[in-house]
């Protein structure tokens, strides 16, 4: 019989052995009651895991303010980074609260985690992502937590909305022309408020708002924004009612989990207050000026037609207009004369523009059959015979989605959950399988959808041969320096024509 030696392993070291673990505090507000909160949930971590000699704290990481979105949690992201470069095994974290109210941020980055290795300890639930079963739960006490972030989010909106009624909100920015005494109340600011008459009486005398804006940036006064002045900032102050006494509170307004800022136009109600501030304009001038920019301002039967009106964007992001410069029609960009980042893209001719078009509609007729017919057996073939990955995805999040459902279902039978509870996360479930259905649609029928537009565009081209009947086939056109302009048609199809 051979001889055999073995070779025991190498014992590894405890080191190499450690959980490399990080903890992760998140605090409501910056407030001095709050400092404690945020203390506190440091040294419990580190307490905690001072017990536990197989673990390595690596970090701790630490953000202030709402918990509603992820990404305005500067320590968060970098806590992801770190583990997506695998310098984390664990999470520790105080609650599901602490660490997301977002369900949806909350499941993506958990689902991420769980991608990578890392597990997540909600310390105050119990719930460790380390065990699958705990997904579905975890699922319900999220939508927990963003109901409670719903219900102080709305604590606070109707606090605003009784101080606005009552006269009693405070202004937290000071506009230009003001300066706040010690008291906190509002008073002219002497220096700012002659610069803003002036404005008023320039405008009233018949200067634009560019041409104001010019005069003081010549003269080197300083704007409100700490850059130079522009036409966007001469045209707020012109319609800012505060410079006449007044307040109109809520003249925006935001959703909850949703856009901040919009402007409110009759969602919500609004609050016009008279006389609560020392006036700088007069309510005349006021008056008058806000007449002069309704009289200014373009009304349909000013505006001039041309083909490819709204249809026209330039290479540095901004929109294209159209107006009239002695005979010929001229095109410019709209970021031309500001005095921040201005454009430098020449201005071309409208009937250079219509030239190049009756160019490439006249290629078009000659060989839309060669260059589209392809295209089109080519889209089709793909529509019968290929399965996109994005199909299977679906497939899979429709199941999860199911499945969840039945473990609702389960847990509403078993006491651990209200059926109106049940009845809520259902409708959400519903929501987002009806989400699935149209993506799925839309994934199957796309190709279909493109194959059709550029039949239908190759039947128009064949059959017509008139340029401004051939525009409604036009999406959109990007110009390049004013040179070289690129025709984006129906289908994506995207051409290009010099002008000139």
């Amino acid at each position: 019989m051979p001889k055999v030696t073995i070779l025991s392993a190498a014992e590894k070291s405890a080191q190499d052995e450690k959980i490399r673990v990080a903890a992760y505090c998140r605090v409501s507000t910056v407030k001095s009651n709050q400092q404690h909160s945020y203390e506190a949930q440091q040294n419990y971590f580190r307490q905690l895991l001072s017990h536990a000699p197989q673990t390595e704290l690596v970090n701790i990481y630490t953000d202030h303010g709402s918990g509603t979105s992820i990404t305005e949690r500067p320590d968060f992201r970098q806590m992801m980074e770190d583990c997506r470069q695998h310098k984390l095994d664990r999470i520790i974290t105080k609650s599901l609260s602490r660490f997301a109210r977002n369900t949806k941020d909350c499941l993506v980055a958990l689902r991420e985690l769980k991608r990578l290795g890392v597990t997540v300890l909600f310390d105050k639930e119990g719930i460790d992502t380390s065990q699958v079963s705990d997904e579905v739960l975890l699922t319900i006490l999220e939508g927990l937590a963003q109901e409670e972030s719903a219900s102080i989010s709305c604590n606070i909106r109707w606090s605003l909305k009784k101080k606005m009624a009552n006269g009693s909100l405070g202004i937290a920015r000071v506009p230009y022309g003001y300066q706040k005494d010690e008291r906190k109340q509002l008073l002219i600011h002497e220096e700012q408020a002659a610069v803003v008459r002036r404005i008023f009486a320039l405008y009233l005398s018949g200067h634009g708002a560019q041409a104001i804006a010019a005069i003081l940036n010549q003269e080197e006064i300083p704007s409100p924004t700490g850059i130079r002045w522009n036409n966007i900032t001469i045209l707020k102050m012109l319609r800012q009612e505060k410079y006449i006494g007044d307040i109109r509170w809520q003249k925006t307004y935001s959703v909850f989990m949703g856009h901040k800022g919009r402007p409110n136009r009759g969602q919500q109600d609004s609050y016009y207050i008279r006389d609560c501030l020392p006036p700088i304009i007069s309510r005349e001038d006021f008056v008058a000026a806000q007449c002069l920019r309704k009289r200014n301002s373009r009304t349909p039967k000013r505006v001039n037609y041309s083909l490819f009106r709204g249809k026209t964007r330039c290479t540095c992001g901004r929109s294209y207009y159209y107006a009239k410069k002695g005979r010929r029609s001229i095109w410019v960009c709209s970021g031309r004369n500001q005095q921040t980042h201005p454009c430098h893209n020449k201005i071309f001719f409208d009937d250079v523009y219509h030239a190049a078009w009756e160019r490439l509609c006249r290629k078009m007729n000659l060989f839309a059959g060669e260059l589209l017919l392809p295209c089109v057996m080519q889209l089709q073939y793909l529509e019968h015979h290929t399965v996109s990955e994005e199909l299977k995805e679906l497939d899979a999040q429709r199941q999860e989605l199911l499945q969840r459902r039945y473990v609702l279902c389960e847990l509403c039978a078993n006491g651990c959950i209200s059926e109106e509870r049940l009845f809520t996360s259902e409708q959400e479930i519903v929501k987002a399988l009806q989400s699935i259905q149209e993506k799925t649609e839309h994934y199957t029928h796309s190709c279909g959808e493109t194959a059709q537009q550029l039949e239908q565009l190759y039947q128009q081209f064949t059959a017509e041969s008139d340029p401004s009947v051939l525009a409604d086939t036009v999406l959109q056109n990007a110009v390049t320096d004013g040179l070289i302009i690129d025709f984006e048609l129906l289908g994506g199809l995207v051409l290009t024509e010099v002008l000139g």
